[in-house]
Protein backbone atom coordinates (compact mmCIF):
# COMPACT_ATOMS: atom_id res chain seq x y z
CA UNK A 1 0.00 0.00 0.00
CA UNK A 2 1.38 3.44 -0.92
CA UNK A 3 1.75 6.29 1.53
CA UNK A 4 -1.45 7.96 0.31
CA UNK A 5 -3.43 4.79 0.95
CA UNK A 6 -1.88 4.44 4.38
CA UNK A 7 -2.88 8.00 5.21
CA UNK A 8 -6.50 7.32 4.21
CA UNK A 9 -6.65 4.31 6.54
CA UNK A 10 -5.21 6.33 9.42
CA UNK A 11 -7.74 9.13 8.89
CA UNK A 12 -10.62 6.60 8.69
CA UNK A 13 -9.45 4.96 11.92
CA UNK A 14 -9.38 8.29 13.77
CA UNK A 15 -12.84 9.22 12.51
CA UNK A 16 -14.24 5.81 13.46
CA UNK A 17 -12.85 6.16 16.96
CA UNK A 18 -14.46 9.58 17.26
CA UNK A 19 -17.88 8.30 16.13
CA UNK A 20 -17.90 5.22 18.41
CA UNK A 21 -16.84 6.24 21.90
CA UNK A 22 -16.26 3.62 24.57
CA UNK A 23 -19.73 2.80 26.03
CA UNK A 24 -18.23 2.42 29.49
CA UNK A 25 -18.67 -0.27 32.07
CA UNK A 26 -21.98 -2.09 32.61
CA UNK A 27 -22.91 0.07 35.60
CA UNK A 28 -22.76 3.15 33.37
CA UNK A 29 -25.26 1.74 30.88
CA UNK A 30 -28.99 0.95 31.08
CA UNK A 31 -29.51 -0.67 34.46
CA UNK A 32 -32.20 -3.22 33.71
CA UNK A 33 -30.06 -4.89 31.04
CA UNK A 34 -27.82 -6.08 33.86
CA UNK A 35 -30.79 -6.97 36.06
CA UNK A 36 -30.01 -4.25 38.58
CA UNK A 37 -32.99 -1.95 38.07
CA UNK A 38 -36.60 -2.46 37.11
CA UNK A 39 -38.67 -1.07 34.28
CA UNK A 40 -42.41 -0.48 34.06
CA UNK A 41 -42.63 -1.37 30.35
CA UNK A 42 -43.37 -4.88 29.15
CA UNK A 43 -43.35 -6.92 25.97
CA UNK A 44 -46.01 -9.36 24.87
CA UNK A 45 -45.71 -12.57 26.87
CA UNK A 46 -43.19 -11.12 29.33
CA UNK A 47 -45.64 -11.51 32.23
CA UNK A 48 -48.06 -14.40 32.60
CA UNK A 49 -51.38 -14.41 34.41
CA UNK A 50 -50.55 -17.56 36.35
CA UNK A 51 -53.50 -17.97 38.74
CA UNK A 52 -56.99 -16.55 39.15
CA UNK A 53 -59.18 -17.12 42.19
CA UNK A 54 -62.47 -16.07 40.63
CA UNK A 55 -64.89 -17.95 42.91
CA UNK A 56 -63.98 -16.11 46.11
CA UNK A 57 -62.68 -17.56 49.37
CA UNK A 58 -64.15 -19.95 51.90
CA UNK A 59 -63.62 -19.52 55.62
CA UNK A 60 -62.92 -22.32 58.06
CA UNK A 61 -66.68 -22.58 58.63
CA UNK A 62 -67.27 -23.21 54.93
CA UNK A 63 -68.86 -19.80 54.33
CA UNK A 64 -67.97 -18.42 50.92
CA UNK A 65 -67.11 -14.78 50.26
CA UNK A 66 -67.43 -14.21 46.49
CA UNK A 67 -65.82 -10.76 46.79
CA UNK A 68 -62.54 -12.16 48.21
CA UNK A 69 -60.64 -12.86 44.98
CA UNK A 70 -57.12 -12.42 43.59
CA UNK A 71 -55.01 -12.48 40.42
CA UNK A 72 -51.44 -13.83 40.41
CA UNK A 73 -48.80 -12.73 37.88
CA UNK A 74 -45.41 -14.26 37.05
CA UNK A 75 -42.49 -12.29 35.60
CA UNK A 76 -41.12 -14.29 32.66
CA UNK A 77 -39.11 -11.45 31.14
CA UNK A 78 -35.33 -11.09 31.22
CA UNK A 79 -35.26 -8.25 33.74
CA UNK A 80 -37.04 -7.06 36.92
CA UNK A 81 -40.37 -5.27 36.51
CA UNK A 82 -42.50 -2.80 38.40
CA UNK A 83 -46.16 -3.49 37.64
CA UNK A 84 -47.54 -0.31 39.15
CA UNK A 85 -49.96 1.34 36.75
CA UNK A 86 -50.51 -1.81 34.65
CA UNK A 87 -54.07 -2.67 33.58
CA UNK A 88 -56.35 -5.68 33.92
CA UNK A 89 -59.26 -5.65 31.51
CA UNK A 90 -62.17 -8.10 31.86
CA UNK A 91 -64.63 -8.87 29.08
CA UNK A 92 -67.52 -11.32 29.05
CA UNK A 93 -70.51 -11.54 31.34
CA UNK A 94 -69.18 -8.36 32.95
CA UNK A 95 -66.92 -5.77 31.32
CA UNK A 96 -64.58 -3.83 33.58
CA UNK A 97 -61.03 -2.46 33.72
CA UNK A 98 -58.83 -2.11 36.80
CA UNK A 99 -55.45 -0.49 37.25
CA UNK A 100 -52.78 -1.94 39.54
CA UNK A 101 -51.98 0.83 42.06
CA UNK A 102 -48.63 2.59 41.78
CA UNK A 103 -46.12 0.90 44.08
CA UNK A 104 -42.40 0.38 44.73
CA UNK A 105 -42.57 -3.40 44.35
CA UNK A 106 -39.86 -4.86 42.11
CA UNK A 107 -40.82 -8.25 40.70
CA UNK A 108 -37.70 -10.31 40.09
CA UNK A 109 -37.31 -12.59 37.08
CA UNK A 110 -39.32 -15.77 37.68
CA UNK A 111 -41.08 -14.36 40.73
CA UNK A 112 -44.83 -14.61 41.42
CA UNK A 113 -46.85 -11.73 42.87
CA UNK A 114 -50.55 -11.50 43.59
CA UNK A 115 -53.09 -8.73 43.93
CA UNK A 116 -56.21 -9.33 45.98
CA UNK A 117 -59.51 -7.49 46.23
CA UNK A 118 -59.28 -6.73 49.94
CA UNK A 119 -57.06 -7.03 53.00
CA UNK A 120 -59.68 -8.14 55.53
CA UNK A 121 -60.45 -11.48 53.87
CA UNK A 122 -58.36 -14.63 53.51
CA UNK A 123 -55.41 -12.81 51.87
CA UNK A 124 -53.98 -10.27 54.34
CA UNK A 125 -50.45 -10.74 52.92
CA UNK A 126 -51.08 -9.82 49.28
CA UNK A 127 -48.51 -7.81 47.33
CA UNK A 128 -51.18 -5.22 46.67
CA UNK A 129 -54.92 -4.66 46.59
CA UNK A 130 -57.12 -3.67 43.64
CA UNK A 131 -60.30 -2.01 44.78
CA UNK A 132 -63.41 -3.44 43.17
CA UNK A 133 -61.67 -6.53 41.76
CA UNK A 134 -64.36 -9.16 41.21
CA UNK A 135 -65.24 -11.85 38.68
CA UNK A 136 -68.50 -13.26 37.32
CA UNK A 137 -69.60 -16.14 39.52
CA UNK A 138 -68.91 -18.99 37.11
CA UNK A 139 -69.90 -17.05 34.00
CA UNK A 140 -67.68 -16.34 31.01
CA UNK A 141 -64.78 -13.92 31.25
CA UNK A 142 -61.56 -13.11 29.46
CA UNK A 143 -58.88 -11.28 31.42
CA UNK A 144 -56.26 -9.24 29.56
CA UNK A 145 -53.08 -7.81 31.07
CA UNK A 146 -51.63 -4.58 29.63
CA UNK A 147 -48.62 -2.59 30.75
CA UNK A 148 -48.69 1.04 31.91
CA UNK A 149 -48.55 2.22 28.29
CA UNK A 150 -51.54 0.00 27.45
CA UNK A 151 -49.49 -2.44 25.37
CA UNK A 152 -50.98 -5.93 25.21
CA UNK A 153 -49.08 -8.36 27.44
CA UNK A 154 -51.36 -11.40 27.61
CA UNK A 155 -55.02 -12.45 27.44
CA UNK A 156 -56.37 -15.49 29.32
CA UNK A 157 -59.74 -17.19 29.42
CA UNK A 158 -62.57 -16.78 26.93
CA UNK A 159 -65.41 -14.26 26.98
CA UNK A 160 -67.81 -16.82 25.45
CA UNK A 161 -67.34 -19.81 27.78
CA UNK A 162 -67.22 -20.56 31.54
CA UNK A 163 -63.91 -20.31 33.45
CA UNK A 164 -61.35 -22.85 32.28
CA UNK A 165 -60.71 -24.13 35.82
CA UNK A 166 -61.50 -23.30 39.42
CA UNK A 167 -64.58 -24.28 41.39
CA UNK A 168 -66.83 -23.70 44.40
CA UNK A 169 -68.31 -27.03 45.46
CA UNK A 170 -70.48 -25.58 48.29
CA UNK A 171 -67.74 -26.32 50.84
CA UNK A 172 -64.35 -25.69 49.25
CA UNK A 173 -63.00 -23.19 46.77
CA UNK A 174 -60.22 -24.05 44.31
CA UNK A 175 -58.38 -21.52 42.19
CA UNK A 176 -57.77 -21.61 38.45
CA UNK A 177 -54.04 -22.34 38.03
CA UNK A 178 -51.75 -22.19 35.00
CA UNK A 179 -49.88 -25.43 34.37
CA UNK A 180 -46.23 -24.82 35.23
CA UNK A 181 -44.20 -25.99 32.23
CA UNK A 182 -41.27 -24.53 30.33
CA UNK A 183 -43.43 -23.32 27.47
CA UNK A 184 -46.68 -22.33 29.10
CA UNK A 185 -48.86 -22.28 26.00
CA UNK A 186 -51.55 -19.70 25.47
CA UNK A 187 -53.69 -18.59 28.39
CA UNK A 188 -56.71 -18.69 26.10
CA UNK A 189 -56.40 -22.48 25.78
CA UNK A 190 -58.41 -24.57 28.29
CA UNK A 191 -55.68 -27.22 28.42
CA UNK A 192 -53.25 -24.65 29.88
CA UNK A 193 -55.24 -24.54 33.15
CA UNK A 194 -56.20 -26.87 35.98
CA UNK A 195 -57.93 -26.74 39.36
CA UNK A 196 -55.63 -26.23 42.33
CA UNK A 197 -54.58 -29.67 43.59
CA UNK A 198 -53.71 -30.43 47.21
CA UNK A 199 -50.94 -32.81 46.12
CA UNK A 200 -47.88 -32.83 48.42
CA UNK A 201 -45.23 -30.20 47.61
CA UNK A 202 -41.70 -29.75 48.91
CA UNK A 203 -42.22 -26.06 49.72
CA UNK A 204 -45.57 -24.87 51.15
CA UNK A 205 -47.54 -23.02 48.49
CA UNK A 206 -50.50 -21.84 50.57
CA UNK A 207 -48.63 -19.96 53.30
CA UNK A 208 -49.97 -16.58 52.13
CA UNK A 209 -53.55 -17.61 52.87
CA UNK A 210 -54.88 -16.82 56.34
CA UNK A 211 -54.40 -19.93 58.47
CA UNK A 212 -58.10 -20.20 59.34
CA UNK A 213 -59.00 -20.31 55.61
CA UNK A 214 -56.54 -22.94 54.43
CA UNK A 215 -58.81 -25.89 55.11
CA UNK A 216 -61.43 -24.74 52.59
CA UNK A 217 -59.65 -22.23 50.33
CA UNK A 218 -57.26 -24.09 48.06
CA UNK A 219 -54.89 -21.80 46.16
CA UNK A 220 -51.22 -20.86 45.93
CA UNK A 221 -51.14 -17.05 45.90
CA UNK A 222 -47.66 -15.63 45.31
CA UNK A 223 -46.12 -19.10 45.10
CA UNK A 224 -45.42 -21.71 42.44
CA UNK A 225 -48.61 -23.42 41.32
CA UNK A 226 -49.63 -26.84 42.55
CA UNK A 227 -48.63 -29.87 40.46
CA UNK A 228 -51.04 -31.14 37.84
CA UNK A 229 -51.16 -34.86 37.11
CA UNK A 230 -53.91 -34.89 34.51
CA UNK A 231 -51.47 -35.18 31.61
CA UNK A 232 -53.75 -32.92 29.60
CA UNK A 233 -50.97 -30.54 28.56
CA UNK A 234 -47.61 -32.28 28.45
CA UNK A 235 -45.93 -29.84 26.09
CA UNK A 236 -46.34 -26.25 24.99
CA UNK A 237 -45.46 -24.17 22.00
CA UNK A 238 -42.31 -22.24 21.21
CA UNK A 239 -43.99 -18.91 20.44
Amino acid sequence: MNSQGTLRWVVFGVLAMGCNPDPGEVDEQVGYRAGTESTSSGERGSVKISEVLWAGSSSGRGERDPTDVFVELRNESAFPLNLGGWFLEMEGAVNQTWRIPENDLVVAVGEHVFFAAKADGCFPDADGYIEGLRFPDGDAFRLTLMDADERLIEPVGDDSMPPMAGVWDTVRVRSMERIEIMFGGYGTEPQAWHHYTDAPVDVPNNDRIKASCRGTTFASPGRANSPDYSGAFASGNLE
